[in-house]
């Protein structure tokens, strides 16, 4: 609790402890009105269908309170899981030209409380308010000014109040950066994309932590299959992406959902806020190699492995080579590249696995790895960089095969 919220409520305290002493009835002016009702508005702009003054989106509108137990009440038409902020500029956070010490209460047309307490909702000029709309409708936003050991609505000044709104995702092109930022305590940005079963996706970030040196927010992910799969379930799993990006099997078709927070120190993830970048890039689960011809590649992610399709033929011998950092030309850095060899499951060989050991198929360069193939179909081939342990590598390499005798 900040040293101003705890002096309000100390003030509230030694009044009612006051009053009680004195022998009256205490009641707050925020029971007083619950019970009458609500005090009268006299801020806003604009108008909505109940009389309620609608705040206009991305404009400040200016407010007065000039007698003891009155509040402003606004309204904002709202869209399930949009995430809203709201900004408040007065005389404790402000650009020094407001008068008054707001607070807010928010209410939902569906009953939700948003707050019930303006003791909840103030200094929001730098860092506003946020909620999410938990369904369509209506938001009612309730404006005080405090009184010092008066307590709410005793309070007289000049306020001026405003929203903005950003979308409940944002879809993320293949790709391409996406600038953002978190403005908010308790602001989570959401991204979705468009999956395929198998294909493998990198999700990268710029940020405080691992980036170009632009940004300012320390950034994590959580990211959600829509058929429920959890690909991260902690903000701890997703970090520092800037050079080695995150990556994943697309584990069936549809949409992929990216939570990004911000970590706050000692408040934790969700309590941080500064700019960030994020972008998502894939590739296909298979690549098909030419006979005869070197498929420059890499890995560029812990984790990672690509997979190559070759169609056989019953008899035939295939030799396989890797020019990788331990054998090769010089030019890769990979420390080492091991292959799996199977058989796709539509092959019906009676044989399916060639090689199902890394270990067993690397070292390639001079020596190639050679096999005659028992029936007719198509392998697959899974390359890994070996670093303490086989798909903990990353780096460039080269893999060619040659079919014949």
């Amino acid at each position: 609790m900040n040293i101003k919220k705890f002096w309000k409520l100390w003030a509230l305290f030694a009044l009612a402890a006051g009053l009680v002493l004195a022998g009256c009835d205490f009641i707050s002016s925020e029971e007083e009105e619950e019970e009458s009702g609500g005090s009268e508005n006299s801020g806003g702009s604009g108008g909505s269908s109940s009389g309620v003054p609608a705040l206009v989106e991305g404009e400040w509108t200016d407010g007065t309170i000039s007698k003891n137990g009155q509040t402003d009440t606004y309204s904002i038409e709202v869209s399930k899981g949009t995430r809203y902020f709201v900004y408040l500029n007065d005389t404790d956070d402000g650009d020094g030209t407001k008068t008054a010490d707001m607070g807010l209460k928010i209410y939902h047309s569906d009953g939700t409380a948003i707050s019930s307490s303006y003791n909840s909702v103030q200094s929001c000029w730098e860092k506003p308010f946020t909620f999410l709309a938990p369904s369509d409708g209506t938001i009612t936003i309730t404006a005080a000014s405090y009184g010092g050991f008066s307590g709410w609505e005793y309070g007289v000044g000049t306020y001026a109040i405003k929203y903005t709104s950003r979308p409940e995702y944002d879809v993320l092109s293949n790709g391409e950066w996406k600038e953002d930022r978190i403005i908010a305590n308790g602001q989570t940005n959401k991204y979705s994309i468009e999956v395929s079963k198998g294909t493998r996706y990198f999700v990268y970030l710029n940020d405080a932590d691992d980036g170009d040196g632009t940004k300012t927010a320390d950034m994590g992910l959580k990211i959600y299959h829509s058929d429920g799969t959890a690909i991260s379930s902690s903000y701890n799993s997703v970090q520092s992406c800037w050079e080695k990006p995150f990556t994943f099997l697309a584990p069936s078709d549809g949409t992929i959902t990216i939570t990004a927070a911000s970590y706050g120190g000692f408040s934790g993830w969700e309590y941080g806020v500064g700019t960030y970048a994020i972008r998502c890039t894939s590739r296909p689960e298979y690549d098909a190699l030419s006979d005869g011809e070197w498929k420059n590649d890499s890995i560029i992610a812990t984790g990672q492995t690509n997979k190559y399709s070759i169609n056989v033929v019953a008899g035939t011998q295939y030799s396989i080579y890797l020019n990788d950092g331990y054998e090769g030309d010089g030019s890769k850095t990979a420390n080492r590249i091991g292959l799996k060899i199977i058989y796709t499951q539509d092959s019906n060989s009676d044989n399916p696995v060639i090689c199902n050991n890394y270990s067993n198929a690397c070292k390639l360069y001079v020596k190639p790895y050679t096999f005659t193939a028992p029936s007719t179909g198509t392998i697959i081939i899974t390359a890994a960089v070996y670093s303490s342990g086989w798909e903990k590598g990353i780096g460039t390499y080269a893999i060619k095969y040659m079919s014949g005798s």
